[in-house]
């Protein structure tokens, strides 16, 4: 019976450390999430503009494209060249993508990585001081 007593005892002041260790962690994470959710929000700012000026530069290409059309002298050339711009904005459109998915990631692993150095370094401090 005394074991018993001793491994309940045992357990319920493990399971208080883990819950105090596992509150700075958990309001990191808060920080953490807050902090990306400001980012993605800064990301989202800056490509609004980037696809308008995407959305006007198609606009006058296709200009360019129907005024071209009239003469038929070099419409293959600008067509080949039209191809190009395309591929061009969806090389655009991916790097913005991965870009996106980098900085959306990052921020995540680095205030992982900056909680559990703290912790450990904390505690290696605080186990020297003391033994």
């Amino acid at each position: 019976m005394l074991f018993l007593q001793i491994t309940s005892a045992v357990t319920a002041v493990t399971l208080v450390i883990l819950a105090m260790c596992m509150i700075p962690v958990l309001a990191e994470l808060k920080k953490a999430a807050v902090s990306m959710q400001g980012a993605a929000d800064l990301l989202q700012k800056e490509i609004t503009p980037l696809v308008k000026e995407l959305r006007d530069t198609v606009s006058d290409v296709q200009t360019v494209t129907s005024a071209a059309a009239a003469n038929a002298d070099g419409v293959n050339m600008l067509l080949c060249e039209l191809g190009h711009a395309g591929h061009n904005i969806r090389m655009i459109n991916k790097v913005l993508g991965i870009a996106s998915d980098i900085v959306t990631n990052s921020s995540v692993y680095a205030t992982g990585l900056k909680v559990a150095a703290r912790y450990i370094v904390d505690r290696i401090v605080k186990s020297k001081i003391r033994g």
